[in-house]
């Protein structure tokens, strides 16, 4: 008579197999999770350069303090060399028709590979010096005067 083998705790090639698949697609699945992730944050710091770079140009605007109305482009090569290639602006400033003293300056930030993404930014502008009301030709009030009382 044989004698009997004694059983041992063993994983078959089969369970082993099967553990493999899940691990694989597992493993699939986390990788797509990390390229979305890496893309994202891309996009945001695209985005943040764009918002950086828009104020840049509207700061210069608030330099101005009332800028002429018109359109200006450009790129970022006069101001970072080599640093953005891939970010250009325009910058279009307007009269507001209910407030003669006031302009709307608008900078648009346009990037990406293609250029297709846009950043934009509004700012209204006060005139320092704004032109005297109508009907007001001493452009002071009336009851002062530079004379003592008599």
């Amino acid at each position: 008579m044989k004698a009997a083998r004694p059983l041992r705790a063993a994983f078959t090639l089969l369970e082993v197999m099967i553990a493999l698949a899940f691990i694989g697609i597992a493993m699939v699945a986390l990788l797509g999770l990390h390229q979305n992730n890496l893309q994202a944050v891309i996009r945001a710091q695209d985005l943040t350069k764009a918002s950086l770079l828009a104020q840049t140009i509207m700061s210069q605007a608030e330099i101005e303090r009332f800028p002429l109305v018109g359109t200006s482009h450009g790129d970022f090569s006069g101001l970072f060399p080599n640093e953005f290639p891939n970010f250009r602006w325009q910058r279009v400033v307007e009269d507001t028709p209910a407030f003669p003293d006031v302009r709307q300056v608008q900078v648009r930030v346009f990037y990406g590979p293609n250029g297709d993404q846009v950043f934009d930014l509004v700012e209204f502008l006060h005139n320092p010096n704004p032109p005297p009301l109508p009907g007001d030709a001493g452009g002071g009030d009336a009851g002062t005067t530079d004379e003592p009382p008599p």
